[in-house]
């Protein structure tokens, strides 16, 4: 009897392979091999697996190398700056992969004297690398397009560990383009701009029947409330922050049905998304999306749903119910905070990352003030100090934060030198209890500096708004939270968003006051103190524990000095 044979899969190249073969390269000095070997130990450690459990994929090692910062990775700047070289040399000098080597390549006379030309030093240095690779492929000025970007792109995706590669597409193409403008007489060819924004699974609004959209627009004032004293108005005004994610959950609604198999021509009102077969096949897509889970995402969903068909579309006390009932077969999240937030948290219980975040604000704002005659980019680290400061002094919620005002929410009724006092009224805030907190002396100084001397001499006038740009105009809040989450990381080591200082402010104070719950839920605006006992009691059982070792260490210590 005859067998069918199949050849073995090879397995898999690995980092292993890689240590491997650089031990059994003879042209390689000892210590070489060994700067290259801690290269790779070092990434696997970054990586929390052995060298043999993470395949030779340089996309992936793009990704990770891109995504963490010196502290996380706990080695210094010197070695991380020289880590991602040392990897790809390493995996040169293997054989396994070939490496795109464009470093000692002098360009040619045409890209020479282009660059020269250009005068500019960012033309210069973003285009640096292309004409490197341009010289080593012979392929002259003239002829970069679209399809040369294209290839180049492409070889160092396959060929080397670049950093921030998303991000150079676009910037090579900008300055490329720059350079043509300057040079009209020279035959440069423009070429295309890669989106900047990024793509989203979603229905383009425009495509949505226009009764659609019409409704949601007149949904959407109706609960802005413009006119409380209209006998259908709705009871209670939403927040403008509510508002956007309504209308955030209503996209995301409409595109879920779609890409469920609803023709979107059917979609011609919000009824039709409440229609019972309708709710069920969007609640669906999102949970095999979600991987078969329910996430706080998809709750929030389904009950923005139920409540457009109660309060908008008024369905009948029958569908109401049946609605509910699809709704409560997804289950139901655990009360409390979430896995990564309980995770984040834990990482606090170490004194010495949680001190690195308290002093950062504090040596941020020497550095930026020290820096900021120099130049005014150091201005957005000095807001970015306050921001981090009020946090974790005052949790605000990040809308509140991102729209502070002098004069409206910063006041010092005592005159300068003395605390100043932040407001928020009652109708800005997500559960309209009104806030009022006596910020300490320190930061009361540097707000006040910050207004009438430091934005005076940055953008030539007293800002009334708290976070603006060096020309005077507002923030917004993604470049707030976007600044806040990567000064952090950056500089202390870990991913914490605004929001979650309000998880690490009950986290401090609990700590040190155990079950002050009341206390908490004034610190962090709550109406009720469920609330706040909801997300915060669970970790009491390790505080509890603290305590009852400690009065058993206390027992124990008196007996022993009572038997001496």
């Amino acid at each position: 009897m005859k067998h069918n044979s199949f050849p073995t899969p090879a397995a898999p190249v690995t980092l292993q392979d890689v240590i491997d073969r650089l031990s059994a390269k003879v042209d390689l000095s000892d210590t070489r091999k060994r700067d290259l070997r801690s290269a790779i130990v070092t990434y696997s450690k970054i990586r929390g697996e052995s060298p043999a459990a993470i395949p030779m994929d340089l996309a992936a090692i793009r990704r990770t190398l891109d995504s963490v910062v010196p502290l996380q990775a706990k080695v210094s700047r010197k070695r991380w700056a020289n880590l991602r070289s040392d990897i790809a040399a390493a995996i040169a000098a293997s054989g396994l992969q070939p490496m795109l080597k464009t470093a000692d390549v002098e360009p040619d006379q045409h890209w020479d004297r282009l660059l020269e030309a250009a005068k500019d030093r960012r033309i210069g240095n973003g285009l640096s690398r292309l004409a490197r690779w341009a010289t080593l492929r012979q392929i002259t000025p003239k002829e970069v397009n679209d399809a040369v970007l294209a290839r180049f792109f492409s070889e160092l995706e396959t060929g080397s560990l670049v950093r921030n590669l998303r991000f150079q597409r676009r910037n090579v193409a900008k300055i490329w383009n720059k350079l043509v403008s300057l040079s009209p007489d020279r035959g440069l060819q423009l070429v295309q701009v890669p989106e900047k924004s990024v793509i989203w699974q979603r229905i383009s609004w425009l495509e949505l029947p226009a009764s659609f959209r019409q409704e949601t627009e007149d949904y959407l004032l109706w609960c802005s409330v413009p006119d409380p004293l209209d006998e259908n108005a709705r009871a209670r005004a939403l927040a403008p922050e509510t508002l956007r994610l309504r209308r955030h959950h209503i996209h995301l609604a409409v595109s879920a049905a779609c890409n469920a198999g609803v023709n979107i021509s059917q979609l011609t009102s919000l009824s039709r998304l409440v229609e019972t077969e309708t709710f069920k096949a969007i609640l669906r897509q999102q949970w095999n999306k979600n991987g078969g889970k329910l996430s706080g995402h998809l709750a929030d969903l389904a009950n923005v749903l139920i409540t457009i068909a109660s309060e908008w579309v008024r369905v009948s006390a029958d569908q109401l119910i049946a609605l509910k009932k699809t709704r409560s077969r997804l289950g139901s999240l655990r009360r409390g905070l979430t896995d990564k937030n309980k995770g984040l948290l834990l990482k606090f219980d170490d004194p010495r990352l949680l001190g690195r975040l308290i002093d950062l604000p504090d040596q941020l704002w020497r550095v930026a003030r020290r820096n900021l005659p120099t130049s005014k980019r150091w201005f957005v680290d000095l807001q970015t100090a306050l921001a981090i400061d009020i946090l974790l002094h005052v949790p605000l919620r990040i809308e509140n934060l991102s729209a502070l005002k002098f004069d409206e929410h910063l006041n010092w009724p005592q005159g300068r030198g003395k605390p100043a006092l932040l407001v928020i009224r009652y109708d800005e805030t997500k559960n309209e209890e009104p806030l009022e907190f006596e910020l300490p002396l320190g930061l009361s100084d540097r707000l006040y500096a910050f207004r009438n001397e430091i934005a005076v001499a940055v953008i030539g006038r007293r800002s009334d708004i708290l976070f603006v740009s060096q020309k005077g105009k507002p923030r917004s809040l993604a470049t707030l939270r976007v600044a806040i989450q990567r000064t952090v990381l950056r500089r202390v080591g870990i991913k914490i968003t605004p929001h979650q200082f309000r998880h690490l402010g009950a986290k401090i104070h609990l700590d040190a006051n155990p079950s002050a719950y009341e206390t908490v839920r004034q610190i962090l605006g709550h109406k009720e103190l469920k609330t706040t006992t909801r997300f915060y009691a669970g970790p009491d059982t390790r505080r509890a524990g603290r305590a009852h070792a400690e009065l058993i260490r206390r027992l124990r210590e008196t007996r022993l000095k009572r038997k001496k």
